[in-house]
This record gives C-alpha cells, structure tokens and sequence, in this order.
C-alpha cells in the first residue's frame, strides 16, 4: 500500500494488520520502484510459488515498471482466478447489501421515468434523477450508510433513445425525447460497495405492432433465461436454453451478446452466462438476466435484472415492472 493511504487504511480496516507500505509511485523520491520493495518482502518470506493477479503494474495510469518475475529471479502464477473464484458465491451480508441496492436502482428508475416527456433531454433527466435518488437514500439509510468509492452516486440511472438503442453500447444523443421513441434504460445502486443493475427497455406515446412484437419476443427470452437459470446446470446451458427460445421466433440474427453475467464488487464479474462459459451455477451466486434484441434501422429491445441463485431456483432482487403497459410514456 501507498505510504500516503497508510492513515486512510487505518481508518477503514481498524481489525486488520499493518499493510506493508511503500513510497509514492514512481519512487517519490527515494529512488527505489515499489516493486523493487514487494520483491525484498517476499524474499524474505519461506520459500515458495508466487502468485499475483499481473506480473507487475498493470498498463494504465500511466504506470511502468519492472515486471515481478524478473526482479525474484522465479516465475510468478498468474493468480487472478483466485480472487475471482472467491467473488462467485456471495455470503449472506453480501447478499444483503445487494438486495438493498437494488430497492435504491429500482427507486432511481422511478424518479427517472417519471419525469421523462415530450422533449426531455436525456443527459438532464437521467443526472437529476440520479441525484434525488442519492438525497433520498442518504435520508433514509442516514449514518449507515458508508460510501465505499471516491467516484460516482449510490443511485444511477440513465437512458438512451430513438435509434442509438440499435446497439448495445449506443451513446446518448443531445436532443429531446419524442413521441415513437424507443428508451433502453439503466439504473443501479452502491451500497457497501455492492452494485445492482436494472435496465428496461420503454416507448414514449403507442407502440407500434412490430415494438409490440419485439418486445414479447425479449421478454419471452429473459424469462427463459430466469427459468433456466439455477444451481446445478452451466452458464452455457443457460445461454443455450435463452438461444432455444429466440431461435424458435425466428430471430437469431437478432442477438448481438450474451444472456448475463455474475457482479457484486464489480460490475462485471466471473462467469458470463455464455455458451463457452461452463461454469457450474451454485446457489448464492448473482447474475445479470439480460438477453437482447437489436433491429437495425429500428431499436434495441434489452430488460437486465439483478438475479439471486437460491437452492431451489432463482430469486429477482431487481423488481421494477417488466411488462409494456407500465412501460409507456405518455406522448400527448
């Protein structure tokens, strides 16, 4: 740990040892890399295999360095599995936390949906949503709630529009809501550091026969992808049962990604509801329920919800409504 952070740790993790610190990256003066103290300490430590998530600084920030390997003389284990292997089953309090986040995404979403008009920008409606869900959620949880990073809101939520929902990933665009618009949303919660993920996809004013179509048609994939999911199966036979439903309406040239993913501390975590994704599901693990569909020329059609797996099948935390009518906007 960062000499600088040494006051900060102590604070935060007032029943765990003294961290072994080292100077300001790259050397604050002292003429030695950080990673030349890590490679002392750990030859001093008994003999043995070292593991580490990289081999060294990882390439961003601007960070460089000798790699660990070369400055112990000995290979270093790629150990990253390791950590993720211990995220996959989450305890009872991470559990808890979660849940809590979610009932603060699904608040998000409200406020959010409720002030979505003719007109609305979206950058504008999607912050101060964001930012009244935060107040509420500071006034309700008060004291106890902590805030676990430098960066971002306990409450998020977001949308994008018209034609950019035609990708997966599409930008917001810098003009107003209008009537026929289709929305794919976000929203999701912090609390103790655990995230939630909530996302639904909504029409301003009527729907049109083929929105209508394609919306039955990813609904009937995410709940495929809820039935299908439960402990004792694989990821990929999840994704292959979700894959079976949208190959028998005709529309697997549609799919442009994967049902879901596992998250807690991160927002995406090991392992990925994919059909080379073997993995065994086992109770307590949490996924993203989020198959696609995305008509070029047209829109995205995506719901994403957060997914507890229990000993007898699978539980949604997220429980803001799915179904189209309580999905419209109003478009006078």
């Amino acid at each position: 740990m960062c000499s600088s952070d040494l006051e900060h740790y102590a604070h935060q993790c007032p029943d765990l040892p003294g961290p072994l610190t080292y100077p300001e990256y790259p050397g604050g003066g002292s003429g030695r890399h950080p990673l030349t103290l890590l490679a002392d300490h750990l030859r001093a430590a008994p003999p043995g295999r070292v593991a580490a998530d990289h081999d060294g600084y990882e390439n961003r920030w601007g960070y460089r360095g000798p790699t660990l390997s070369a400055l112990l003389g000995q290979p270093v284990v790629d150990g990253l599995a390791l950590i993720d292997d211990l995220r996959m089953i989450k305890s009872p309090a991470e559990i808890a936390l979660i849940r809590e986040a979610c009932r603060w995404g699904d608040h998000a979403h409200r406020l959010m949906q409720e002030a979505i008009t003719p007109g609305a920008n979206e950058l504008t409606v999607s912050h101060a949503a964001s930012l009244q869900a935060t107040r509420d959620l500071l006034t309700t949880l008060g004291d106890r709630y902590v805030p676990k990073a430098r960066e971002g809101l306990p409450a998020n939520t977001m949308f994008i529009s018209g034609a950019n929902t035609a990708h997966p990933h599409g930008l917001h665009r810098n003009a107003g809501v209008q009537a026929g618009d289709v929305l794919v949303t976000g929203a999701y919660g912090v609390v103790g550091g655990y995230e939630s993920e909530l996302e639904r996809t909504m029409h301003v004013g009527d729907p049109t026969p083929d929105f209508e179509r394609y919306f039955a048609a990813m609904l009937a994939a995410q709940d495929a992808g809820l039935a299908a999911l439960r402990s004792g199966r694989t990821c990929a036979e999840v994704e292959a049962d979700v894959r079976e439903v949208i190959a028998g309406l005709g529309l697997t040239h549609l799919i442009r990604h994967h049902t879901g993913h596992a998250f807690g501390l991160e927002g995406h975590e090991h392992p990925f509801l994919d059909l080379d994704d073997h993995t065994v599901i086992e109770a307590g693990m949490i996924f993203s329920i989020e198959p696609g569909l995305y008509v070029p020329g047209l829109a995205g059609f995506r719901h994403s919800d957060t997914v507890l797996v229990t000993p007898d099948g699978a539980e949604r935390l997220s429980l803001y409504p799915r179904d189209l009518p309580s999905l419209l906007i109003p478009a006078p």
